[in-house]
């Protein structure tokens, strides 16, 4: 095997499973011990430690490799977006649901990602989002999409994995929350009663493929303002595991594409939660502004 890499940095969740983590890194160091001169391994510790390393040591490294389910991707991610000179990353599959991966077309196995990585056959500069002062890659989300995320037992989600999103999806509908939210999308002016706001750079939300038509590489944030009465559509949209636009001719799903995104959420009593890759935060106006091109990702081959 070729000599790809100097610095490997390999960065893992070190609150994994007992057993696990070390049962993960017999499975994807030697691929990555074969195509660099020196492997660095940094088991995280406590939450936020991801971001901490990368943002402090990533670009020492020509490699970041990132080994974790979404939460630690979604850290590692605002430590290196941040910083000036941003060093080549991948991602290792090693959580729930592993959205970001997926809309990577990287494997699912880790045996067969870490391989990926070692063949170095396919790269891309990827769109990062900002969001005031975070970085999402993947999704930002609030109204039912927020009201799941903050249902799930972390119990339940250890035990069941990602069948725990859709029952607590099931619970959320009982009960959605309409928000009044002000959107304006590159100088357009949109306000509307939503129970749902998602905001998609990727390509996957709880295993669930978004449409195909989003692009990681385009420059822009689809956003999708979901009316009550276009949530069942959404929902139709995920089991059929959609290839095209999610549209309705009665603008039950109104679709926007932008490259900078304000939106303001009107008349609440308590302050609401927004999702971005998994995490939760409390928000009520975020800016959200697409870095074109901002990280390089190595990719699978396209399906």
């Amino acid at each position: 095997m070729t000599i790809l890499y100097s610095k490997i940095l390999l960065v893992c969740n070190g609150k994994a499973g007992r057993g696990e983590l070390e049962t993960q890194l017999m499975e994807v160091t030697p691929p990555l011990l074969d195509i660099c001169d020196t492997l660095t391994i940094h088991k995280t510790k406590d939450k936020g430690g991801a971001e901490k390393i990368c943002h402090e040591t990533g670009n020492e490294y020509d490699l970041v490799v990132i080994l974790g389910g979404d939460g630690t991707v979604h850290e590692a991610v605002n430590g290196l977006a941040r910083l000036s000179s941003r060093p080549k990353t991948a991602i290792l599959p090693g959580g729930t649901c592993n959205d970001f991966a997926r809309s990577l077309d990287i494997p699912m196995n880790l045996r067969l990602a870490a391989e990926t990585i070692a063949n170095d056959l396919h790269e891309k500069d990827i769109d990062i989002v900002k969001a005031d002062d975070r970085y999402f890659s993947n999704f930002w989300g609030t109204g039912l999409i927020s009201q799941t995320s903050d249902n799930i037992d972390t119990g339940s989600k250890s035990v069941l994995g990602k069948l725990s999103y859709y029952i607590s999806a099931f619970q959320s509908i009982q009960d959605p929350v309409l928000l009044n939210a002000a959107v304006t999308a590159d100088g357009r002016e949109y306000n509307e009663e939503v129970v749902m706001l998602l905001a998609a750079n990727g390509r996957s939300i709880g295993t669930h493929p978004l449409p195909a038509s989003i692009s990681l590489q385009d420059g822009l944030i689809d956003l999708y303002m979901v009316k009550k009465t276009g949530f069942p559509l959404m929902m139709e949209s995920f089991k059929i595991r959609s290839t095209g636009d999610i549209s309705s001719p009665s603008d039950d799903i109104i679709h926007i594409q932008a490259s900078e995104v304000t939106i303001h959420l009107d008349d609440m009593k308590n302050m609401k939660k927004v999702d971005m890759d998994g995490e939760l935060y409390e928000e009520q106006k975020q800016t959200l502004k697409v870095l074109k091109h901002h990280m390089r990702f190595i990719t699978g081959e396209e399906k």
